[in-house]
């Protein structure tokens, strides 16, 4: 699984410990409303996948145990296809098998390992490839401490770009594929564990007041539940933010490109989700806290192609882990193929390492996806920020080593103490404020709301949008292309007009 960039560090943590118990009592009186009946929408998860999933967070594991991604060969029929998953130990249900476009997702509850399972399936004849289902992970880092605090919209020319682009952008839609963005307003009937029992509570939820609800399309959820996309993480309502925001309307923070429209597509849980359907399948307990959640590689593929055939013209992922994994290789390629360009967070890891984090390390393959890092308000590399010869540009993403909270990517995010799960037991998530993070996950929705801006000024080619911020992006570190920034820091006014948008 993918999981959005990096999720809840010590800064996070140690914040977390100062927030007062007593916020627990007035917001149980406030919202832990007994429910007569459970919601009528059904959850996409069977006791045995929350199990599983649960032992992913728990016990932090790369992928979601007994659960593998299989290409087959053309030309192989459903005999031939069942052969290949004879090798299978246990037997294979029919129950236990999920097509994603032409990629298999198989259960294989007594084949535990997935990294071994997909070795043996991979030598059968049959089988082009095999992977495990990876859980990646977000790609922020959360941080305590209007426009005025947007040095980061300043920083890539967003005055003189809003100048040039007009309200063009209205005829684009925007795929952020992440942790959702809500679109319901009012209470949702959810099952929780309390402590001692499992009960149901009703729990309120919120539009974002600075996006207009008429700049909502379509939007779907391939992790949680059928019912409307909900955020319960604020991930993807902050990623959201920085690409889309309602702009110079007198009210809270600025987006890109404030009039394209937004395909809120849920492919990452957190901790509420996890909860939710833990006591929806009558396990009791909590996971930990410390973790924040993740996305499936097999959602997030499901979701990179729903958006490209239901007309998203940029895809934003703010997610990546480790681990090869062609099922997202070929998911990039498939939406590229079909108009979207794709914007991927590098990933965060530059002080754990620096890995090679996927999908971000399929980018220069895909000439329409690229790979982003992140730099501070002083055009370094955010400490964070991963590097290597994958990364094709930067942009902002904040970094509190360099101005502390002021340094940090503020928009419009869920109030984190309503659903902190240290000092929570019941959470809500309809009240929101400027929100502070940092992450490789800030810097990404940048070059997709320059994207946006770009495509409605008539460059549809995804391959010519990444060429246009490629050509005019302002050089950073070694001169030309460098492992550290790419090609160099995104710049918006000179993207659009460089591209003769301005008369």
């Amino acid at each position: 699984m993918t999981t959005p960039a990096k999720g809840r560090t010590t800064l996070r943590r140690v914040r977390r410990s100062l927030i007062g118990l007593a916020l627990v009592a007035p917001m149980l009186a406030a919202i832990s409303i007994h429910a007569q009946s459970g919601p009528a929408n059904r959850f996409l998860m069977d006791r045995d996948q929350v199990v599983a999933l649960a032992r992913t967070i728990n016990d932090r594991l790369p992928y979601i145990p007994g659960e593998v991604l299989i290409k087959f060969r053309p030309g192989y029929g459903s005999s031939q296809q069942a052969r290949a998953l004879s090798v299978v130990r246990g037997g294979v249900q029919s129950s236990q098998m999920q097509w994603v476009g032409d990629v298999l997702r198989l259960r294989a509850p007594a084949e535990d390992n997935p990294e071994l399972l997909a070795a043996v399936l991979f030598r059968q004849p049959e089988i082009e490839w095999a992977q495990p289902n990876y859980l990646s992970r977000f790609k922020s880092i959360p941080n305590d401490p209007l426009y005025t605090r947007q040095w980061n919209l300043d920083q890539i020319n967003m005055p003189v770009a809003w100048e040039i682009s007009g309200s063009r952008s209205s005829s684009v839609t925007v795929a952020v594929i992440d942790t959702g963005v809500t679109v319901a307003n009012g209470f949702e009937v959810f099952p929780l564990w309390n402590g001692s029992r499992i009960a149901s509570f009703a729990i309120p939820f919120q539009q974002n007041p600075d996006i207009a609800a008429a700049r909502f399309g379509v939007s779907r959820d391939f992790v949680f539940w059928t019912g409307p996309v909900l955020d319960m993480v604020g991930h993807g309502t902050h990623v959201a933010g920085t690409i889309l925001q309602e702009t110079n309307n007198a009210y809270g923070l600025a987006g890109i490109a404030p009039y394209a429209r937004l395909m809120p597509l849920k492919a990452c849980f957190g901790y509420w989700e996890m909860q939710i359907v833990m006591s929806n399948a009558g396990v009791p307990g909590f996971v930990d806290p410390n973790e924040s959640g993740g996305c499936p590689t097999s959602a997030v593929v499901a979701a990179i192609r729903f958006a490209a055939d239901n007309g998203a013209k940029v895809i934003n992922l703010s997610l990546g882990g480790p681990g090869v994994s062609p099922a997202y290789l070929e998911a990039l390629q498939y939406a590229v193929q079909r108009g979207a360009f794709v914007s991927i967070a590098m990933g965060n890891s530059y002080e754990q390492g620096n890995p090679t984090e996927y999908p971000a390390a399929y980018a220069p393959q895909i000439q329409g996806a690229m790979s982003v890092g992140a730099v501070n308000r002083s055009r370094r590399r955010a400490y964070y920020s991963s590097t290597g010869g994958h990364i094709e540009i930067a942009a902002p993403g904040g970094d509190v080593r360099d101005g502390g909270a002021s340094g940090l990517v503020y928009q419009a995010g869920l109030f984190d103490p309503d659903f902190n799960p240290f000092t929570v037991i019941v959470p809500r998530f309809d009240r929101y404020y400027d929100s502070p993070l940092q992450g490789t996950s800030m810097a990404a929705p940048h070059v997709a709301g320059l994207a946006a801006l770009l495509y409605a000024q008539g460059i549809t080619s995804p391959a010519a949008i990444e060429a246009a911020i490629k050509r005019f992006a302002i050089d950073l570190g070694a001169q030309g292309f460098d492992p550290e920034y790419g090609y160099g820091l995104i710049d918006a006014r000179a993207a659009l007009r460089g591209m003769g948008a301005a008369k």
